[in-house]
C-alpha cells in the first residue's frame, strides 16, 4: 500500500529523517531518552525533544502555597532541563537534535510536534501506573497513542529485566 504524501519515510521505505522524544526528565524518559537517540544514531535521524510545561492553575485545583508566577518558572524550568539534557546526550553521540519547550497539555504538545515536524516516530516512557493512578492522574503515553499522529514507541521500565548494556558497562569499569 502507498504511503500518505508527505510520509515521514524516504522513498525506499527505510530510514526516518525525524524522530520526536517526548520528555520530563523522569526515570523512564531518561530511558526513552537512550532508545531515542540509539534509534537515531542508527538510521541517521534528526531528534525533536519535546517537553512541556503546564501553568500551575492546571496542575492544582486549589490555591498554592507559592506564588503563582513562582510555580509557573519552576514548571518551566523543569520542563527546559529535562529538554537541554537530552538534547545534550543526542549530541554526544552524534545526533542532530533539536529542543521544542511549549506550555500546554504535554499529548497536544508531543502530537504537535510530532505533525510540525513530520515526524516518523515518537518515543516516550512510561511511568508503569496502576490503574488507578493511571485513571487519576492520566497517562501521557496512553494519550499519544490514541492521539499522536504517527506510531509510538513506549519505553517501559521494568526492574525485573535490567538494560542489558548495564552488565558490558560494569564489566569495563572493573
Amino acid at each position: 500500500a502507498a504511503l500518505p504524501a508527505g510520509h515521514a519515510w524516504d522513498e525506499g521505505g527505510s530510514a526516518m529523517n525525524t524522530i520526536v522524544l517526548a520528555t520530563d526528565g523522569s526515570p523512564t524518559a531518561e530511558e526513552a531518552t537512550e532508545l531515542a537517540v540509539d534509534l537515531a544514531s542508527a538510521t541517521g535521524a534528526r531528534l525533536c525533544v519535546a517537553a512541556a510545561w503546564e501553568g500551575p492553575l492546571t496542575i492544582y485545583p486549589y490555591a498554592p502555597d507559592m506564588e503563582v508566577g513562582g510555580l509557573e518558572r519552576v514548571e518551566r524550568q523543569r520542563a527546559s532541563d529535562a529538554a537541554r539534557t537530552a538534547v545534550d546526550r543526542a549530541r554526544q553521540a552524534g545526533v542532530e537534535a533539536e529542543a521544542f519547550v511549549r506550555e500546554g497539555d504535554p499529548v497536544e504538545i508531543v502530537s504537535q510536534t510530532a505533525t510540525d515536524t513530520r515526524a516518523a516516530l515518537i518515543v516516550v516512557g512510561s511511568h508503569g501506573w496502576g490503574r488507578l493512578r493511571r485513571l487519576v492522574f492520566g497517562s501521557v503515553s496512553t494519550g499519544l497513542l490514541h492521539e499522536a499522529p504517527c506510531p509510538v514507541l513506549v519505553a517501559r521500565h521494568d526492574a525485573h529485566f535490567p538494560d542489558p548494556r548495564t552488565r558490558e558497562k560494569e564489566e569495563a569499569v572493573a
